[in-house]
């Protein structure tokens, strides 16, 4: 397995990956706490500084750049500053933003935490969840279109903002197939039945127990729930990711695979997701099985958990870790097999 790994990391790169779904502006608000306001039992937070991610499926697209791969991005944003500072940073990761249509009656969704002493104290949420007008709809299909024929995989990133809708999921996903393109999700729990055929749907805990009904608490509820999920979506593989249990993998006609977690010091779970579809979708385009790509997709979850904010994984950092817990990804072969 370490070796298997070690080949696939060296594989990502230069890989082209096609970017769909609810593009975000993630605002931080640096400061520090020395007083409880005299308004209401709230701190008071002293602002020292302000920075700027892409978040949501721009989170995806970050992270896909930074492994190296070439990303496409479909998506809409705000006819507005916060927009402009969206693109400018897609831009800066050296993703084709041709695909990104511009939307004036709907702001730049954007979410701003509150942070202090590299604690979140609060999200405020800037968005309008509401599905696309049609003709923007039709418009976002074309574009994914256009750019399907030189991509690797589809990676469709939803945060039920409006724009995966059955609109636009449906004909994409048409046209991946015809074009021979598998298709990797993050679905929410709402859209998870505009995804059938996918080649892959990764969900964690809540959202397999929202989407099934099912509680999600050891391997064998984790297993049951994943089954459920392979026959309502139809699609070739579920991916379960279960926090520090793991990821549950069962796949279409096969057995259910435990990938046990890599032991880390969470500090941050915000968008280790996206860290995890991104991978996923990467390794299998790479000809990884689907037990190799859980594998390495648990790997890179484990080390953007232990950073404060959105972060993400370099190839560097994927083949060192990988070295480094040689004994856990042996185990996870074990595991895998029996």
């Amino acid at each position: 397995m370490v070796d298997a790994l070690q080949n696939l990391v060296g594989r990502l790169g230069g890989l082209r990956a096609l970017v769909i779904g609810d593009l975000m502006l993630d605002e931080y608000v640096w400061g520090r706490v020395e007083r409880i306001s005299p308004e209401a039992p709230v701190p008071v937070v002293v602002v020292e500084r302000r920075s700027y991610l892409p978040g949501g499926a721009a989170n995806v697209v970050r992270n896909a750049a930074d492994v190296g791969a070439r990303v496409s991005v479909v998506g809409v944003v705000g006819a507005d500053p916060d927009g402009d500072q969206l693109l400018a940073a897609l831009a800066n990761l050296g993703a084709d933003t041709e695909g990104v249509l511009r939307d004036s009656s709907r702001p730049t969704s954007r979410k701003t935490r509150v942070m202090a002493h590299n604690q979140q104290l609060l999200r405020v949420d800037t968005e309008a969840a509401a599905p696309l007008a049609e003709e923007l709809a039709q418009r976002l299909v074309e574009a994914a279109g256009r750019q399907l024929g030189q991509a690797d995989v589809v990676i469709m990133s939803d945060y039920a903002k409006g724009v995966l809708t059955r609109a636009v999921t449906g004909p994409v996903m048409e046209r991946a197939r015809a074009a021979s393109v598998p298709i990797i999700a993050g679905p929410k729990p709402a859209n998870l039945g505009l995804l059938a055929g996918a080649r892959g749907i990764s969900l964690n805990r809540a959202e397999a127990r929202a989407c099934t009904g099912l509680p999600v608490l050891d391997q064998g509820s984790a297993a049951a729930a994943a089954d459920a999920i392979l026959r309502q979506v139809a699609c070739e593989a579920v991916f379960l990711t279960l926090g520090g249990q793991g990821i549950c993998l069962m796949e279409r006609g096969g057995s259910p695979h435990h990938v046990p977690a890599v032991p880390a010091e969470v500090a941050d779970g915000t968008g280790a997701g996206d860290t995890v579809v991104c991978l996923l979708a990467l390794a299998l385009a790479a000809g990884a099985s689907a037990v190799e790509a859980a594998a390495l997709a648990n790997l890179g979850g484990s080390l953007v958990v232990r950073r404060v904010g959105c972060a993400t994984v370099t190839p560097e950092e994927l083949a060192q870790a990988t070295a480094l817990n040689g004994h856990h990804l042996q185990a996870t072969r074990v595991l895998a097999e029996r």
